[in-house]
């Protein structure tokens, strides 16, 4: 008997895939995050964002097209990942004695939207874009606050006020931004009738599927029993299936996974649900994301629109930081600490994470407002993150730091 092999074209060209993608993506990223953490002021996620502006089309070229829609799979599995985490920060029990943090979401929510609305408007922004500018500045980026707090160990006073603001003022920038669209919208072939019909179906569509996801995972935690491993699982299937059912149903992922887990938090009075850290399964996810969004960015876009960048920027911290320092000594906060807090919030959450689904109801909008995000996103995804490790440092809340000693 004689054995031969298969004909095997080798002319053909190589056909990347799913696995491929996420292989050599998580390599690449875990070599490039390793070698910029050798200074222990700088973050391993701005080696993946680096990697990816590498890969990118700002660079070779190599992650583009379909590869990045493939990508972003990965990215929707770690934001969500992420935004269950932090939104578990959220209690609301704790919320009625810290009073004062949510006067300073709120104020710092009012002053962001007014202060890049009105510094954009006066260098020449035409209205509905600096408006929509200053929805999008509110939020602070939830995966960079994650990430580092659980890099660092982080745990302490500044970390929780800084991770529950960044819940609260996201939730925030979601709503408004649904609500404020269709007032400054540029779609005008698209009925106001519609417009209001979109916003009202994300914002109720989503906290129904939320619910419903939380009225699902109840019973299942109750069967499962508090045994670590078994709530890992199931908390990981819940997540993904909500993730499918929000893009399905055209939801906002964020969104939902926002109210998720402020919902799995303070509805759970039987404590059925088990506080879990995701470690090792999330960091697979993270990697992606932010060599993702690294892949996005265009340092090329940064030259044209750098004067409304450093608008935007400016007005934004100046927001923070009039609404952290202003509640600061009834929230007992020294002034050290507000001012940690305040650069601990500098990362703005990534637009484009909205932008992808309002896209479709409001394609000129979207379009119009993007090179502006996009700048402002080059600099505060390269920055923001060694700000915030910078500032729990400082604090005094990381581990890492104390363990070291």
């Amino acid at each position: 008997m004689s054995w031969t092999l298969p004909p095997f074209d080798l002319a053909q060209p190589l056909q990347w895939n799913a696995l491929l993608l996420f292989g050599s993506l998580l390599l690449l990223g875990m070599i490039g995050g390793h070698l910029v953490a050798k200074n222990s002021w700088i973050p391993r996620i701005t080696g993946y964002l680096l990697v990816g502006m590498i890969l990118g089309t700002g660079g070779l070229d190599w992650l583009s097209g379909d590869l990045l829609k493939l990508s972003n799979v990965f990215a929707d599995i770690a934001l969500a990942l992420v935004a269950y985490q932090l939104g578990r920060y959220v209690d609301i029990g704790w919320l009625r004695h810290e009073k004062w943090l949510v006067a300073t979401v709120v104020t710092g929510s009012a002053l962001c939207f007014l202060f890049v609305w009105g510094a954009l408007e006066a260098l020449g922004v035409a209205r509905p874009l600096a408006m929509l500018a200053g929805v999008f500045a509110i939020g602070t980026a939830p995966a960079v606050v994650m990430v580092v707090v659980r890099d660092l160990c982080a745990e302490g006073h500044i970390t929780r006020r800084l991770s529950a603001m960044t819940a609260l003022n996201n939730l925030v920038a979601l709503l408004s931004a649904y609500i404020v669209l269709p007032l400054v919208a540029t779609d005008a072939d698209i009925p106001l009738q519609t417009l209001l019909a979109s916003t009202l179906y994300s914002v109720f569509g989503s906290a129904l599927l939320a619910y419903l996801t939380y009225r699902l995972m109840m019973p299942l935690a109750r069967l499962l029993g508090r045994e670590r491993s078994r709530q890992f699982v199931l908390v990981i299937a819940i997540i993904t299936l909500t993730i499918g059912a929000a893009h399905a149903l055209r939801l906002p992922v964020l969104l939902t996974m926002l109210i998720f887990a402020i919902l799995s938090k303070n509805l759970d009075l039987q404590y059925d649900l088990m506080e879990l850290e995701f470690g090792v399964a999330s960091e697979l996810f993270i990697v992606m994301l932010f060599m993702t969004v690294g892949a996005s960015i265009h340092v090329s876009e940064l030259v044209a629109i750098g004067g409304s960048v450093a608008v935007l920027i400016g007005a934004r911290f100046a927001a923070m930081a009039c609404s952290i320092f202003a509640f600061a000594r009834p929230a007992k906060l020294k002034w050290r600490q507000a001012g940690l807090l305040t650069l601990g919030a500098l990362p703005m959450a990534e637009a484009s994470l909205v932008l992808g689904q309002i896209s479709a109801v409001y394609p000129h909008t979207a379009a119009a407002v993007a090179p502006l995000l996009a700048g402002s996103l080059i600099v505060l995804e390269l920055f923001g993150p060694i700000a915030t490790q910078f500032a729990l440092i400082k604090s005094g809340e990381s581990g890492r730091e104390q363990a070291t000693k």
